[in-house]
């Protein structure tokens, strides 16, 4: 079976992942890594036996590494994504493209000038439910949209984390403004939002928003990182969707596993990255899986990067309208 060559560049919660991943993928070799954080580095060296770098200018210069991982916070997407681009190096770039719109149209910029192929990760295109709520959402099934409203709930210890280093919209956010766009068939045009900061966490606590559709179609944005530490699993999220013809809906408030002591009443991760006999299983291993077998092959990857990046100029209107108070029209 032919190999792809990849690397990974950030060795976080995410980054850590990816590199394991690759590193058991039959047709994919990890070769590198790279961390600021020695400890980091080193735990990858002992995981994956992969190269571990400081920097990412060697893995760039490297001509046998044929794919990257970026695996930075957001914020740092732009540097490292427009360096691979210029590298020839194919991208895989977590979720978001980048932090504001006129950063991701650097990124969009260096990838259409060099020619390399993009993925971004969308996790929730890879997640079993929110992928029966895009089929169940046809037109053919569902009619015109009529109405939806996405939830997004996590706790106030992620918040305290990241600081003002993130902000709720691109944290958490993207996965939604990008899901709902993707199952209503059309773009986010216009948005009112109002936000809460009253913990002191350098971030928002809490934001909700009207949306309006290019379709006509109205939405609602719900998202909270005010939930104290004890909410099971860390996180709530529920997408609705009513049409002429049916409505569809998701509600992940749990994942179907529960652990009881006499103190408490725990969930565990059965989706996303669950820990399944030793091995990462689940909806990041079938986009790392759809990333290797697709970038070996030459076929086309789930989601094109354009679809990827119309869900940065919607964060970007939902923050100034936050901020003003006053209804924002999505700038593209």
């Amino acid at each position: 079976m032919k190999r792809i060559k990849v690397a990974v560049i950030g060795l976080g919660f995410f980054g850590m992942r990816h590199a394991r991943l690759y590193a058991r993928h039959p047709a994919a070799e990890l070769v590198a890594v790279c961390d600021l954080d020695p400890r980091l580095r080193a735990e990858a060296e002992r995981l994956t036996g992969a190269t571990a770098h400081e920097g990412y200018d060697a893995i760039l210069a490297d001509p046998a590494i044929d794919a990257i991982s970026i695996c930075l916070p957001d914020r740092l997407h732009v540097d490292a994504a427009v360096a691979a681009a210029r590298a020839g190096k194919t991208i895989l770039l977590e979720k978001p493209m980048a932090h504001s719109t006129p950063a991701a149209r650097r990124i969009a910029d260096a990838v259409e000038a060099s020619g390399v192929r993009l993925m971004v990760g969308h996790i929730l295109r890879f997640d079993p439910r929110y992928v029966q709520v895009h089929a169940a959402a046809a037109p053919e099934r569902l009619g015109e949209v009529i109405h939806m409203r996405a939830k997004r709930h996590g706790i106030r210890s992620t918040a305290a984390r990241l600081g003002d280093r993130s902000s709720i919209l691109f944290y958490m956010g993207v996965h939604d403004v990008d899901a709902m766009q993707w199952v209503a068939r059309s773009r986010i045009a216009r948005v009112y939002a109002q936000k809460r900061q009253v913990l002191g966490n350098g971030n928002e606590d809490a934001l909700q928003a009207i949306v309006n559709f290019e379709s006509g179609a109205i939405g609602i944005i719900d998202y909270s990182w005010a939930w104290p530490d004890g909410l099971m699993n860390g996180y709530r999220a529920t997408l609705e969707v009513v049409g002429t013809k049916s409505a569809t809906y998701l509600d992940c408030a749990d994942q179907g596993f529960y652990t009881v002591t006499d103190q408490v009443m725990q969930g565990g991760d059965t989706h996303l990255w669950p820990e399944v006999n030793g091995r990462i299983a689940g909806d990041l291993a079938d986009e790392i899986d759809h990333f290797v077998l697709a970038t070996r092959d030459g076929a086309p990857y789930l989601q094109d990067w354009r679809e990827a990046f119309d869900a940065i100029p919607v964060l970007d209107a939902l923050a100034r309208s936050a901020t003003t108070g006053e209804r924002t029209d999505v700038a593209r």
